[in-house]
Formats: structure tokens, sequence, C-alpha cells
């Protein structure tokens, strides 16, 4: 035998088994902003609701230098030698930039199994609700996000999950997650589907189009004496439509919240959100964008308004630099019974870069 044929065949055959498999893609995002804010929201709804319920002000002031959403993750898909099955993974951590912070923390990851009908996998997962967002929030992963005025802005930990194959243009998804004994007032979440949550889209090339729902639960206070903290049943539906016209993007998006505490004596409160977004790929480099969007809940006793605006400049195919403003009318009242009607304003520059 030729020695050079004796020594490569062994890498040859080594090889082999190494090509069949689909190699894990390793991607990430680093996205930093400095912002300023002037008596503007500066965490989500549900954090805002939880301020008000320690009689804390949902509102920020001053300059802050904030790491949005930044990730690193590695995912794959591998086809398996068992009735055309393949192994789907995702692990994705955030990355605290800026370092005032958890370093990482969990974001989508699970592991399930691809088949003919569907996707199945388990882990820490976005809820229906927030998959069905799309990519209507101009301000996605900005000061700005819409997770200030939206409560299904939710990613989900111990679920079961089913992703259906494309029907066309339609994607239907369905979510479980047990409860794991969760002590929650006086109640112990032990069920196999505590929380549970469904969703259909509709993502063509000019339109996408979503309904979805999810029932979970929380802890509340309850105004029922004595004073003590409560299980409660949290219901929440979305309607989401965008719409692409050459270089203008239009989407609107309206959700409805129930939270409905287990006790006799204390009434359910209901909120809507609404927002409306466009964009416009004004130049090559250079998209504007603006967005209004709006919290109502005479129950919880939180109202608030924000309009935005802003530009994206490309430096590169991964590489955006971007600033916005935006303008807040927030009226809340604290547990204690006082309340207020602040006008707030933000102004934020940052810079992405995905790979």
């Amino acid at each position: 035998m030729n020695p050079f044929i004796r020594l490569a065949a062994p890498a040859l055959v080594l090889s082999i088994p190494m090509a069949a498999h689909a190699a894990p893609e390793f991607y990430g995002r680093v996205n930093v902003s400095l912002d300023h804010l002037s008596d503007y929201p500066d965490s989500s709804l549900s954090g805002s609701l939880n301020d008000l319920d320690a009689n804390e002000s949902p509102l920020a002031r001053g300059w802050f230098l904030e790491s949005n959403s930044s990730r690193l993750g590695v995912r794959g898909r591998e086809p398996l030698d068992v009735a055309d099955l393949s192994v789907i993974y995702q692990l994705e951590v955030g990355y605290d930039v800026d370092g005032d912070g958890d370093t990482f923390s969990t974001r989508n990851s699970f592991v399930g199994l691809g088949t003919r009908f569907g996707d199945v996998f388990a882990g820490r997962y976005d809820s229906p609700v927030k998959v069905a967002e799309g990519d209507v929030d101009q301000f996605n992963n900005t000061a700005a996000d819409i997770g200030a005025y939206f409560f299904g802005q939710r990613r989900n930990s111990n679920t079961v999950n089913w992703k259906s194959p494309r029907w066309g243009d339609v994607i239907v998804r369905a979510q479980i997650a047990p409860g794991e004994d969760d002590q929650v007032g006086d109640e112990e979440k032990d069920g196999l589907a505590d929380t549970y949550g469904l969703s259909a889209t509709w993502d063509g090339d000019a339109v996408f189009a979503a309904v979805a729902y999810q029932r979970s639960y929380l802890e509340v206070d309850s105004p029922v004496p004595p004073p003590v903290t409560v299980a409660a049943d949290l219901d929440l539906l979305r309607g989401t439509l965008g719409v692409a016209l050459g270089e203008l993007e239009l989407g609107a998006m309206v959700e409805q919240v129930r939270i409905d505490p287990d006790v006799s004596g204390s009434d359910r409160a209901d909120g809507t959100s609404y927002m409306v977004s466009a964009g416009w790929q004004l130049l090559p480099r250079v998209k504007l964008k603006a967005q209004a969007g709006r919290f109502d809940s005479s129950d919880l006793d939180y109202e608030s308004d924000i309009l935005a605006a802003g530009a994206d400049y490309k430096l590169g195919k991964q590489t955006t630099l971007y600033g916005l403003v935006s303008g807040s009318d927030v009226d809340y009242t604290y547990a204690n019974g006082s309340g207020d009607d602040d006008s707030g304003s933000l102004f934020s520059v940052g810079m992405q870069h995905k790979f």
C-alpha cells in the first residue's frame, strides 16, 4: 500500500462521522446604550406594578448605561438514526455587558426532537403570547421596548413546547409548564399544566398576523383583611398585525390582561394594552421609526401613554447605531392610596452588533 494512503486512511475514516453531523451554530448579540431618563418608566409593566405595591415610584431619572438583552448562544438541529427524527437544542444566556447586574441569566434554552408532526422540546422558552409579538415592536431591546406597557412579555421556565410544521404560512404553538410545587399564597401549584398557552400565526411575505392566549398565575396582595398574599389567575389574550408595503412597515397590537385573585371578596382586575408602529427604510443604511403605546387599567389604578421616535444607521450587515427620543405620561396610585400623574422623557443612543 502507498505509504501516504496508509497514513491518511485513519484520518479519512474519522472524518466521515463528523461530516454526517451538522455543526452547532454559535451566535450572539451585544447591545449597549447610553440613556437619559426623566420621570420615565424604567422597568417592565409588571415591575412597575410591583413598585407601586411596595409604595415605590415606577419612574426613574438620571443617566444610565444599559445592556439591552445582550446574549450568547449555541443551537443546532442534527438528524438521528430513527424514523426521520432530529435532535434540536439551544443554550442561550443573557450577558450583562455593563456589569451592574448578574453576569449571566438563562434565556431560551431547551432540548427536544424534530418530527414530521412538528418540534417537541422542553426547557425555558418564550410564552406563545410573547412569540405572537412578531417584529412589530420597532424599539425592541431598547429603553422604549413595549415591555413597559405590555404584560405578556414573559419567558416561562419548566416548559414543554410543541411547534407545528409550517402549513403554508401558518404556524401553531402550544406550551405547558408544571408549577413544581410552587407555594403561591396558601396554594400549592403542583399540576402538570399550571401554566399553559396557545398561539396561531400567519407569517407571509407581506403580512404577519397572530392571536395568542396564556393562563398562568401570580401572587398578589389581598385587600380583604387580614392583609395576606394570595394566588391569582393570570389570563393574557393578544392579537397582532404587521404589514410590509415596500419600504414601509406598519404594525399594531392589542392585549387584554385579567388578574383574578382566588379569594372571596377580592375583585378581579382588568387592563388593556395598545400599540401602533411604523418603520420606513429611507435609505439603504437609514431606517426611521415611530411608535405609540398605551396601558389602561382603572382596576389597577395605573395608566401610561408612551410615544417614541428614532432612527437606525447600519454600519455593516451585522452592526447598527441607533438613537431615539420618547415621551411618557403615567397616572398611578400607590398601595397606600396616594398617587401622582407624571410626564417624562427618554433620550437614548446605542450600538448593536450581531454575530
